[in-house]
């Protein structure tokens, strides 16, 4: 079963990610992020990086959790393959990420995202787990 799906929006691009707990759908919502814009296949895991970020609850945790990742790619040419969430409570999510510097010859870019919005943002439970629903401004 996938872990997320694109969804198209009248001005935006977004998507859906699913997980069995709270931490899967975190992870998972940073594959979908990645994925927007680079080809996931053609990342390496070569090195690790721990990440963190805090938020005054859940769901601006969330927007947090993925505006880091995105400064990561923006900034300092950060791309995932793999992404294991080690510590995750309403306020403060720690993990440990495998991937590589951006290469433009190896890793195609797909879309441009500027930023994570609470644009219909939703972090829910789900009959099989959890659901978080995000759209991003590109």
């Amino acid at each position: 079963m996938a872990s997320y799906r694109v969804l198209e929006h009248t001005a935006d691009v977004g998507f859906e990610a699913w997980g069995a707990t709270r931490e899967e759908v975190f992870a998972n919502a940073a594959h979908a992020l990645q994925d927007l814009s680079v080809d996931l296949s053609a990342i390496s895991a070569r090195e690790e990086l721990p990440i963190e970020a805090e938020g005054e609850g859940a769901t601006e945790l969330l927007v947090n959790w993925l505006s880091r990742l995105l400064y990561l790619f923006d900034a300092e040419g950060w791309i995932f393959r793999e992404i294991q969430v080690e510590h995750l409570d309403d306020h403060h999510i720690r993990a440990v990420a495998r991937g590589e510097k951006f290469d433009p010859v190896r890793h195609p870019t797909k879309l441009q995202v500027k930023a994570i919005t609470y644009h219909q943002l939703a972090l829910e439970p789900a009959p099989e787990g959890w659901r978080a629903r995000v759209f991003v401004d590109i």
